[in-house]
């Protein structure tokens, strides 16, 4: 089973492989959905960030999304 690890700030990377089978690149928005039981799983987000990166002229960096995101 894929794990991760929580950074003091609460960042995840997420594992390659699981970000291929989500279909997730740099900059798409995840979301987390909580069954009955109290466990989350974790799902594509219904938009990326594609859509915002209309204005920029090159890759976001991460702090560009980390803005976006908020």
């Amino acid at each position: 089973m894929p794990s991760a690890v929580v950074t003091f700030n609460g960042r995840v990377t997420l594992p390659l492989n699981v970000r291929k089978q989500l279909g997730l690149k740099t900059g798409d928005m995840i979301e987390f959905v909580e069954d009955e039981r109290g466990r989350f799983s974790i799902f594509p987000g219904p938009q990326s960030i594609d859509s915002a990166r209309i204005g920029f002229d090159h890759e976001p960096a991460a702090e560009e999304v980390d803005e976006l995101v908020r």
